[in-house]
């Protein structure tokens, strides 16, 4: 998704008749658009800046990690370098604040509690379907950062979605948090109608498929896998995050389902769907994590023989209800577990 809130900050920043440079050495502004999703994400992202002090270059830094509470004014106090900050939710302002900032040489940080539409520059394969989440995951930052779910208007995405069939990509991506939560803010149109709509407006176009992510297993519905079986144009690569193969951490983790009802769900979908392939994400070592819970990850794994797993260390952060959890796990068992499934998972596929 950074990928594409990058695309986007590209495309407004042209439009204003600002100049893409070469490399980071020859450019006169400088742009952060940060992710705080993981601590080792923000650390890298931290000392980078660090590293502009000197640069006499306009620094800019945007998103995630400007959002969270309380981090602007850290940033301001640590970097006083930095020129403009905004959060998530008024990046599509960055060229008008970069004017400002040009013409009155007065830094700005704005940060907003609350985000419009504004996906009118949409650029590359990817369409914003939703922003934001309410699953509050007790590991995850981002309803925080990125506020309540936000679902666009059907009739923008459908626009937008024709937009990107004219350049014949291979794929075209539809992006939010949790694209699963998605229901028309008009038309009340769900998120499997909305995927057979925007096949049926493909007519006889055989360059490009669909794709989508994230998906939360909780709402990954039947309706939904009927709508991937019956339709082609439907790529056939879904990521459904597990995160744990244990129900015990699941539940900690408030991921509010069982591994029997993710592992249904799994079934049902190769059931109908025999050509699927299916990646996952898993989490190792989160607060209260025993070597039996992490042994049921291990099965669960094998039985599941998934296509490809991202494989992560629980990363602390701040403002998350795991961060309070007592029986947090130190980093070295974190990283030996990390390693001992991704060494599992490869032995799969081998």
């Amino acid at each position: 998704m950074n990928v594409h809130e990058s695309e986007k900050l590209d495309v407004q920043l042209s439009s204003a008749n600002f100049t893409k440079a070469e490399s980071e050495k020859t450019a006169d502004i400088i742009i952060f658009n940060t992710c705080c999703i993981r601590n080792t994400a923000e650390q890298k992202i931290i000392s980078h800046i660090g590293e502009t002090k000197k640069a006499n270059k306009i620094i800019c830094v945007v998103g995630c990690l400007s959002q969270r509470d309380g981090t602007a004014a850290s940033l301001k106090k640590k970097f006083p370098h930095i020129a403009i900050i905004l959060g998530t939710h008024n990046t599509g302002n960055l060229a008008e604040k970069l004017r400002q900032f040009i013409v009155h040489r007065k830094k700005l940080t704005d940060i907003q509690s609350k985000r419009t539409d504004q996906d009118s520059l949409a650029f590359g394969s990817y369409i914003n379907i939703t922003y934001g989440c309410e699953n509050f995951c007790s590991y995850c930052i981002v309803p925080y950062v990125r506020g309540k779910l936000i679902c666009r208007d059907f009739d923008l995405i459908k626009q937008e979605f024709h937009d990107r069939l004219k350049a014949s990509p291979k794929i075209i991506m539809l992006l939010g948090q949790n694209v699963n939560s998605y229901i028309c803010p008009t038309t009340n149109i769900d998120f499997p109608t909305l995927l057979e709509m925007l096949c049926r407006e493909m007519a006889n176009d055989t360059k490009t498929q669909i794709n989508f992510m994230s998906s939360h297993p909780k709402d990954f519905s039947d309706k939904l896998i009927k709508v991937i079986a019956d339709n082609p144009q439907i790529e056939r690569n879904i990521h459904l995050p597990l995160q744990s193969g244990c129900d015990k951490i699941l539940k900690l983790m408030n991921r509010n389902y069982t591994v029997a009802q993710y592992e249904r769900k799994i079934n049902a979908l190769r059931k109908r769907v025999p050509d699927i392939r299916i990646t996952t994400d898993i989490i190792c070592g989160f607060p209260g994590e025993t070597e039996a819970d992490f042994a049921a990850t291990i099965e669960t794994m094998k039985r599941i023989k998934f296509n490809a797993a991202f494989i992560f260390p629980y990363s602390r952060r701040t403002g998350t209800v795991a961060d309070k959890m007592p029986n947090q796990i130190d980093h070295k068992t974190k990283k030996a577990r990390a390693t001992e499934l991704i060494r599992l998972q490869r032995n799969i596929f081998n």
